[in-house]
């Protein structure tokens, strides 16, 4: 019967490349967070944008029909 190979590795060394991989990990899910943070500006933005527009000519329809309403009173 085999043995499987099994590798013997210092805690210290361990611990050492344990700590690197954290610290890339880390700047990895910022790095990412950043990006998710700019798309949704992006999209915040672009709906505000439809928004706005969308009020702006329900304002100017309201005030189109009451204009002729009030130049009948002045």
């Amino acid at each position: 019967m085999s043995e499987i190979p099994t590798v013997i590795v210092p805690s210290k060394e361990y611990k050492e490349l344990q700590e690197k991989l954290d610290g890339i990990e880390q700047t990895v899910e910022n790095t990412n967070a950043e990006i998710i943070q700019t798309l949704g500006k992006k999209a915040g933005r672009d709906v505000g944008i439809v928004y706005g527009f969308a009020i702006g000519l329900v304002f100017v329809m309201v005030v189109g029909k009451l204009l002729p309403i009030f130049s009948k009173f002045l």
